[in-house]
């Protein structure tokens, strides 16, 4: 029999959570102590909402979101953004996490969030859309040259994340990465060559100094959703779907029976955890 917990971020139960999600995710080192805190904790939005499975009083499986502020079809709403699930090999199978998602969305929608984000990939993306009734559309990656070309003035988006300096700066905060900052544009510097685009914000709220920047990039890499982008004005060619490692997925539920046009989303890799 499985108890189910909701999540309370305190210091003890992070480093609980960093040995868990470490010890299941063995391809990174990022679940770290600094790192959960920073996620966890320091939101300004707000401490992360979700739920533990434990049996035996031991955990079992672990899902977390965070408050994030958003304009949907006009309007800024708070919403969360579905971020780390987890499920010990022992208990898979059982449908632990729909469990714990469920259990995640009741609480969130009686306490006036009004949706819930994302970024899913080609394995879990099903789980999303078919048992959680998340509708989805993926992400396009473009790899080129030179400047993209956005003209978000022109655009009534349906859904788009809202960035403020204090939120920003948190976000720039990550203690597992260093980001480069452009005239509006943050980046991301996977390898020597390459620069990844992770969003348009306004100039004003990058207040941070350059960090993490290589001398030489020949490419720039965009991964995301924007129909303000004029690609046709830009050096660039979209990946195809056999190249990709693991292609992302925009996931998006209402908790109020909301509808928005997939076709005027604004979702960079800035408003997910992709770095």
């Amino acid at each position: 029999m499985y108890n189910f917990k909701q999540v309370v971020p305190t210091e003890e139960k992070i480093v609980e959570y960093s040995k868990f999600l470490s010890s299941i995710y063995l391809n990174t080192d990022k679940f770290s102590y600094e790192f959960l805190k920073w996620q966890y904790l320091d939101n300004p939005d707000g401490s992360v909402i979700g739920f533990d499975a434990y049996y035996n009083d031991v955990l079992a499986a672990h899902y977390v979101t965070i408050p994030v502020k958003s304009y949907v079809n006009g309007k800024l709403e708070l919403g969360l953004l579905s971020l780390n699930t987890a499920t010990h090999e022992d208990h898979r199978g059982k449908r632990l996490f729909t469990k714990l998602a469920n259990l995640t969305y009741d609480y969130a929608k009686n306490n006036n969030f009004k949706f819930v984000c994302g970024v899913a990939n080609s394995n879990s993306v099903r789980g999303f859309t078919k048992h959680l009734g998340f509708i989805s559309k993926p992400l396009i990656v473009k790899v080129g040259l030179g400047k993209v070309n956005y003209n978000s003035n022109k655009i009534n988006y349906s859904f788009k994340r809202e960035w403020t300096e204090k939120n920003l700066k948190w976000r720039l905060s990550n203690p597992f990465t260093e980001y480069g900052v452009n005239n509006g544009e943050i980046n991301y510097f996977p390898k020597f060559g390459l620069k990844a685009i992770l969003g348009q914000v306004k100039s004003e709220f990058l207040f941070e100094k350059t960090r993490g920047q290589y001398k030489f990039q020949l490419l720039k890499m965009y991964v995301g959703l924007d129909s303000s982008i004029d690609w046709s004005k830009s050096f660039y060619f979209e990946v195809p779907n056999r190249l990709k490692s693991s292609p992302l997925i925009f996931i998006f539920k209402s908790l109020e029976s909301t509808i928005i046009d997939l076709d005027k989303v604004k979702f960079q890799i800035i408003d997910f955890d992709g770095y």
